[in-house]
């Protein structure tokens, strides 16, 4: 099923709220709302080959929750604020996204629901945090670039995490230890969790020693230049020797009109343009490269990367970018286009034996990205808040 199939069939289908979800609660102890997404509950077996994990995750959320006593009833992120309006006071807890624009109406929701123990689920750093240091890369950008009209892209517009935090009980999040700090000054108990990559892909050990270490892939969404890809592209202008492939969707045209030139005349960068995970391109290209970039300056947790590591792709990552790299990756010091040459060149080098370590640390590393994984570092979080919750 292609995707755009799967988009208009979510747009049809698509319920706002879905009311007592119970199907593996052995003995009702409680009620839940969750807020999040209900695209997985409205179709099903449909979305069972999924286009983002998240579907399945939010689904999980509520497996969890009723394996733990609780009814849920599931609050889709499209709800409109009348929708809210006939919300019931009635839940004992509730569990929403809301530390980007698609958690917009986490406020109106905790003032609605008085009775009910408030759990933040962040997934990103720190919203003004993030905003900082994204204004910062485009300013980067335009110091490098300057005249150019670009749009200052991924900037969290629709969240006031300070009036949040006047609700929130406890934090549930996928950032690292960076991430983290990030929410420690508002004094609220925080525990993570690790989102889950896609289950089917792994990688050879034959696979591993058979990659080339003079190829390099970026893997990304949207939002180019808080995610670091003008820096990879500009490094790898200057390292005609290696080759960089690019999977990322090809639609920020006042990007494109910069960059586009430097691409066009550097034969060792490939725009591969978006690639599904579960296609031959993407196999093919992850199992040659030897490693996965991202310069980015603002994730909870680039799954980008992770997924990559399930395929043994050293990562090559910024502090910024939430994911943990262990004794196995690189940390990108300085995001300076200079230094990140020097950085790329000298991984490029790297001791065969030393980067077949490396790929294998990577890929057992990314079991921690697992949908298993997932599920239980969320029953542990969820039971720490809620037997804290209790205790006082």
């Amino acid at each position: 099923m292609n995707n755009i199939f799967k988009s208009i069939l979510r747009k049809i289908f698509r319920r706002k709220i879905i009311k007592n979800f119970n199907k593996y609660c052995p003995r009702k102890e409680g009620h839940v709302l969750l807020y999040y997404k209900t695209d997985y509950y409205s179709l099903g077996g449909l979305l069972e080959d999924r286009s983002h994990t998240n579907e399945w995750e939010s689904y999980e959320i509520a497996k969890v929750f009723n394996q733990l006593g609780f009814w849920v009833d599931i609050a889709d992120r499209t709800i409109s604020k009348n929708d809210i309006e006939k919300l019931e006071d009635k839940y004992d807890v509730f569990f929403g996204i809301g530390a980007g624009d698609s958690g917009q109406y986490f406020v109106d929701i905790a003032k609605k629901l008085t009775k009910a123990k408030k759990i933040l689920y962040a997934l990103g750093p720190e919203p003004n945090l993030s905003n900082r240091i994204t204004k910062e890369r485009h300013d980067y950008f335009l110091k490098r670039h300057p005249g150019s009209d670009i749009v200052v892209r991924r900037l969290i517009k629709e969240v006031d995490i300070d009036e949040s935090m006047k609700f929130v009980d406890a934090i549930v999040t996928n950032c690292n230890e960076w991430g983290i700090e990030g929410y420690k000054k508002f004094e609220k108990p925080i525990e993570r969790v690790w989102l889950s990559s896609f289950p089917s892909l792994r990688t050879t050990f034959a696979e591993i020693k058979e990659k080339d270490q003079t190829k390099f892939l970026y893997f990304g969404g949207n939002g180019n230049i808080t995610k670091g890809l003008d820096l990879a592209i500009e490094a790898f202008a200057k390292l005609p020797h290696l080759e960089l492939y690019i999977g990322a969707p090809k639609t920020e045209e006042d990007f494109n009109i910069v960059i586009n030139p430097i691409i066009d005349n550097t034969p060792n960068i490939k725009f591969i343009g978006f690639m599904d995970v579960k296609s031959e391109k993407f196999s093919e290209i992850s199992s040659k490269c030897a490693y996965v970039i991202l310069p980015s300056s603002s994730e909870g947790c680039a799954t980008s990367v992770t997924t990559c590591m399930r395929r043994g792709l050293v990562p090559i990552v910024t502090e910024e970018s939430g994911v943990d790299i262990g004794n196995f990756g690189f940390l990108l010091k300085s995001i300076k286009v200079g230094d990140l040459v020097e950085q790329i060149s000298e991984v490029s080098n790297l001791d065969n034996k030393d980067y077949v370590r490396r790929s294998v640390l990577s890929y057992i590393e990314s079991q921690k990205y697992t949908q298993s994984y997932f599920s239980h570092t969320l029953e542990k979080a969820l039971l720490t808040i809620l037997s804290n919750i209790h205790a006082k």
